[in-house]
């Protein structure tokens, strides 16, 4: 009876294969993802007493496994430029604001199979997400509005991680970074909220009062730095994207909760030190 018993098991395990295989091919691919806008104006901006801003590129992608930030249709690094672009405004007549993107990095982790029938044809975890996005604020020789000559940092750092199963296909995946990146920059304890709190907890008096004039715009220049080591590009205030460059949106999305648009609250939410401001 046990020899009569094989045949039968694998006559139900071939079928079962059979199931799964026209469930698969039964359902059609998502259509890929197109990029989405980039637009953080409508939050409330940061005006700093100083006349330059400097964005600098940090991280460089390695576009090598296990990174795949480079195969997203937004890149992290463009998100956590345009916010740098859009909020953080120089205010000044001196001194220099450095905004530095250190990560921006989404790493794939491979994940351990399960054995078994369970493994052989049921869907399971298979790859595992993690989504780190860090930038730094640095002022150096602001403040003109009380004597100049100021220096101070913050420092913020968000991380999202995400776990994938091994019938999600590319598109899916896409869908998925998207949605990890898009949480990570606008939810109550995304980027946008970290950052702002934690400029106003360590840089609060190099912050210019809301309704102040702002001065010459011909003192006031914003810089792209490219990472350590390159030429700096000569000053100008139109923005270079990063690729791929996403447009503006002529219409941005009602903001998440969390986010303040225009003049308001303050965020509260914070991971990261901040070291205090000092002359």
């Amino acid at each position: 009876m046990r020899i009569a018993r094989r045949p039968a098991l694998a006559a139900a395990a071939a079928s079962l294969a059979a199931l799964a295989l026209a469930g698969c091919a039964g359902e059609p691919p998502p259509p890929p993802l197109a990029p989405r806008a980039l637009d953080y104006t409508w939050l409330t901006p940061l005006r700093l007493d100083v006349a330059r801003v400097e964005i600098v590129e940090g991280y460089v992608p390695p576009r090598l496994p296990p990174h795949v930030d480079h195969r997203m249709a937004v890149e992290p690094r463009a998100a956590l430029e345009r916010m740098a672009r859009d909020r953080v405004l120089p205010w000044g007549t001196e001194g220099t604001a450095t905004v530095t993107i250190t990560d921006a990095s989404m790493v794939e982790e491979r994940l351990p199979r399960q054995g078994g029938l369970a493994g052989l044809f049921g869907s399971q975890p298979s790859e595992r997400y993690t989504l780190t996005l860090a930038v730094t604020l640095d002022i150096r020789g602001g403040g003109a509005l009380r004597g100049g000559g100021i220096n101070g940092r913050a420092e913020a750092r968000v991380q999202r991680v995400r776990t994938v199963n091994d019938d999600v296909p590319q598109a899916g995946r896409d869908r998925i970074w998207d949605e990890m990146l898009r949480e990570a920059m606008d939810d109550a304890r995304g980027m946008n909220v970290e950052f702002e709190f934690q400029v106003r907890q360590a840089l609060r008096s190099l912050l210019v009062p809301e309704g102040m004039p702002r001065p010459n715009p011909a003192a006031v220049e914003v810089q792209d730095l490219g990472p350590p080591g390159s030429s700096p590009p000569a000053a100008s205030s139109a923005p270079r994207e990063l690729a791929p460059a996403p447009p503006r949106s002529p219409d941005p999305a009602t903001p998440p909760p969390g986010l303040v648009p225009g003049p308001g609250g303050t965020p509260g939410m914070g991971t990261l030190g901040t070291l205090p401001v000092r002359r």
